[in-house]
């Protein structure tokens, strides 16, 4: 997996990834920015060999097996009535907003760099 640190002006200190990885981007650069009580969950996890989740405000991380997967809490809507308003749209769901894998080491490797750029 290939990312970018870097500086914004405005946002600060931030990742990029390719586009089937913009989830994971977005957990860093959302749910984790400035949150120290998911910081330190997210490093406990990675740091553990059994299965792990991790609740972040608008997604989750599950870590397995090697791998991690990370999922929108949207994912889980099954609201069918609200659903069923939209259903003559001409809306596509995009699943790389809702779903991301990644292997373990690779997220471990982010995961360091992130900690030590910001």
């Amino acid at each position: 997996m290939e990312y970018q640190l870097y500086s914004d002006p405005t946002w600060g200190k931030r990742v990029k990834i390719s586009d089937e990885h913009r989830l994971i981007a977005r957990w860093f650069n959302d749910e984790l920015y400035e949150n120290n009580e998911l910081i330190d969950a997210f490093f406990t996890a990675l740091g553990r060999t059994t299965e792990q989740l991790v609740q972040g405000r608008e997604m989750r991380l599950l870590l397995g097996d090697g791998e991690a997967c990370f999922q929108s809490h949207g994912l889980f809507h099954d609201d069918e009535q609200t659903l069923a308003l939209y259903s003559g749209d001409d809306l596509a769901l995009d699943e790389s907003e809702l779903q991301a894998w990644c292997g373990i080491e690779d997220l471990r490797a982010l995961a360091s760099a992130w900690r030590h750029f910001r």
